[in-house]
């Protein structure tokens, strides 16, 4: 694939997964592997992979990563896991380059999407991938790794995951939403996104009932351009500009939102948490209530928190620690794990 730089192969996939409904669909992404040279030998039981879900860009087909222009411009951070020796398998999500609509914010279909890329990674054989892997998610991806962490081993159980690293997740989305909407001028973006997402996940949910006139602009924005632009024609808005009735506080939307929360939390592979404390995004005190719930459900979270990390700088504050964690858990016999799962959390 073109823009692929020396040393690493990438190939744009189409794949089979499954969508909010269990229906087949076609959902599209990027495989990354180290080029012939490069990487390291090959293991016998092919190359260990990261599946990457990537943060919000939008709802449109141009926002897909797979189709980002300069090519692979929207996967450079994880060009140095390939340099590292690791397949990448980079889900767009059901709806992003693929006929369909995105359901932005619904756990399960991306969850899905994100594990099914795995597959797709592997059926290619100049990639090398084995079974081996580590689910990798940012904000919106954190929200689809920690699902996929959840489902992985009935849905995806010929998969060997080694761990789950949720790089400031989405993982509580009624809170997030309502931070958002009380601390962030950008805040009424997000809440379209979300009530987006239920519409598409559940069409009898008529959003454009709930819009004015302003709302039913934005929703053109959102269905046509990227998440960039919602945001920048929505900031200094408030809810009562945009709906009619307020999704966080009226059904459908409200069950819905909750669901989405209860699909992360629960039992999984050995999880790595990546939040800084100056994200303005994904709070850090919501994050906590997330890793409390987590420990609860079994497990283990090793918590790493940045004090002055922001939503757009914890990759690059947390990356050496996120490298140095995943190659510990792809080890035959692995450190053992600081979990903060304990009675002092």
């Amino acid at each position: 694939m073109a823009g692929a730089p020396a040393g690493i192969a990438a190939w744009r996939v189409i794949y089979h997964t499954r969508d909010q409904n269990g229906a087949d669909v076609a959902a599209s992404g990027l495989v990354l592997s180290p080029a012939p040279g490069h990487g390291g030998a090959v293991p016998s039981g092919g190359r260990r992979v990261v599946a990457f879900g990537h943060g919000t860009t939008g709802v449109a087909d141009a926002c897909a990563p797979s189709l980002a222009q300069p090519p692979l411009t929207a996967v450079g951070n994880t060009f140095s896991l390939v340099q590292q020796g690791y397949v990448v398998a980079a889900a767009d999500y059901i709806g992003l380059g693929t006929p369909g609509d995105h359901a932005i914010y619904v756990a399960t279909p991306a969850a899905q999407a994100l594990l099914d890329v795995v597959r797709a990674a592997r059926a290619l054989p100049a990639a090398h991938a084995g079974s081996e892997v580590i689910i990798w998610g940012y904000s919106q991806g954190g929200q689809a790794a920690l699902a996929a962490g959840v489902m992985t081993d009935g849905y995806a159980p010929e998969l060997k995951v080694r761990g789950v690293v949720a790089m400031a997740p989405l993982a509580d989305l009624p809170r997030s939403l309502a931070s958002l909407r009380d601390e962030n001028d950008t805040g009424v973006a997000y809440i379209l996104m979300a009530a987006y997402g239920v519409s598409v996940a559940y069409p009898g949910v008529n959003l454009a009932a709930d819009l004015t006139t302003q709302g039913k602009r934005l929703l053109s924005i959102l269905q046509h351009k990227c998440a960039v632009d919602l945001v920048t024609a929505s900031t200094g808005l408030t809810d009562a500009q945009v709906f009619l009735r307020d999704p966080l506080t009226i059904e459908p939307f409200v069950s819905r939102f909750a669901a989405q929360r209860k699909a992360v939390i629960g039992a999984m592979p050995p999880l790595l948490l990546l939040q800084g404390d100056a994200d303005n995004v994904i709070r850090q005190p919501i994050t906590d209530g997330v890793v409390r719930d987590l420990c609860a459900a079994g497990t283990a979270v090793d918590y790493h928190r940045y004090p002055v990390a922001g939503h757009s700088t914890v990759f690059s504050t947390s990356s050496r620690d996120m490298y140095t964690w995943i190659a510990n858990r792809f080890r035959a016999d692995p450190a053992p794990m600081h979990s903060i799962c304990g009675p002092a959390l």
